[in-house]
């Protein structure tokens, strides 16, 4: 399913104009509905967790396997919510939600998630990244002074199904010059 999901984004994307607007229109469907058709599909992976004792912590990066936990009778499920757009069936009952940002946080609130269901935990970075961030930005600064006649590096993170490459290859395209007289590194 996510590699006909990646497949089917990138061409709306490509294609672009009403096949890329009904495509994304499609991707923002997850009410209620859908939230009650994925519970059913974790009804039926109940049997994989039922061995696993019920009080262990279970941390989860989907919401299916969210729910399966919940369907099974666990009482300690963390459900990060990946996803910035919020929708119903990216929460699950019965499970502390973590959300990313305050948007997302808010805006499940309001749509009526218990209180006690739903947590702002902040963007989930790996611990490495970020510990000495402030130490590395400091020590980049200094260096990109010393070294002012070395080309800038640009990093350009490229997101799960790869829908941004018309936007990526047009900002290369337009900044291949740059690159080319060695002002800018990607």
């Amino acid at each position: 399913a996510d590699t006909i999901y990646s497949k089917m984004s990138r061409l709306s994307t490509e294609i672009g104009g009403p096949v890329e607007y009904l495509w994304g229109k499609a991707m923002k469907q997850g009410d209620a509905n859908g939230l009650r058709i994925a519970a059913l599909e974790a009804a039926h992976l109940m049997p994989l967790l039922l061995s696993f004792p019920k009080d262990i912590p279970l941390i989860t990066t989907h919401q299916l396997v969210a729910l399966t936990a919940a369907a099974a009778g666990f009482k300690n499920v963390i459900n990060l919510v990946v996803d910035n757009y919020p929708q119903w069936f990216l929460v699950v009952p019965k499970t502390l939600n973590l959300t990313q940002g305050p948007v997302n946080y808010q805006s499940f609130l309001r749509m009526g998630v218990k209180p006690n269901q739903v947590q702002l935990a902040g963007h989930w970075c790996p611990t490495g990244l970020v510990k000495n961030i402030d130490k590395d930005c400091q020590a980049r600064i200094a260096r990109a002074k010393a070294s002012p006649l070395k080309p800038r590096r640009l990093l350009i993170p490229v997101g799960g199904a790869g829908a941004q490459k018309t936007f990526i290859v047009g900002l290369i395209e337009r900044i291949k010059d740059l690159v080319k007289q060695d002002k800018l590194q990607l």
